[in-house]
C-alpha cells in the first residue's frame, strides 16, 4: 500500500480518537477500528455521527 493509504487511515484514527476519547476499547474494539479506518471517508464519518447522537440521546 503507498503513503497516502496510511495518511488517510491516520486521519481516520484521529477522528475516532476524538470521539471516542473517554471510552475504554478492548483490544478486539480497537482492532475493529484500526480496519475501519481503511474504509472510505464518508463511511467512518456516519459511524462516528452514529455514536456521537446516541452518546447525546444517552447523556439526556
Amino acid at each position: 500500500m503507498n503513503d497516502l493509504f496510511y495518511e488517510m487511515e491516520g486521519k481516520q484514527i484521529q477522528k475516532m480518537n476524538k470521539v471516542l476519547a473517554d471510552v475504554e476499547l478492548t483490544k478486539a474494539e480497537e482492532k475493529t477500528l484500526t480496519w475501519l479506518a481503511g474504509w472510505e471517508e464518508s463511511t467512518v464519518d456516519h459511524l462516528l455521527s452514529v455514536i456521537e447522537k446516541a452518546a447525546r440521546i444517552r447523556a439526556d
